[in-house]
């Protein structure tokens, strides 16, 4: 959602998401572990921040995809399905 770059993408992200019938996932210890794991591995490397690093660890912990506009934060997590979003 960070980085929608209008309403419009915003609005029509939001009906993806309820179309989709999409959960909030919540983070658990094992998540929040693997996520500084993520941080402190590519913080410097690929500018790995903790927002993503979260998304990131909990889908692999789930072992579900992400939907992102921009792979470039976790093109070097392995194991992770990311799909491209485009409004």
């Amino acid at each position: 959602v960070q980085g929608m770059r209008s309403k419009k993408e915003f609005v029509e992200f939001g009906k993806a998401l309820k179309a989709w019938n999409t959960k909030i996932l919540y983070i658990s210890e094992n998540i929040s572990a693997k996520a500084m794991f993520y941080v402190e591995q590519y913080c410097l490397s690929h500018s790995m921040q903790l927002a993503d690093a979260l998304i990131g660890a909990t889908a692999t912990t789930y072992s579900f995809p992400i939907m992102t506009g921009n792979n470039k934060h976790y093109k070097m997590l392995k194991g992770l399905q990311v799909k491209l979003f485009r409004p």
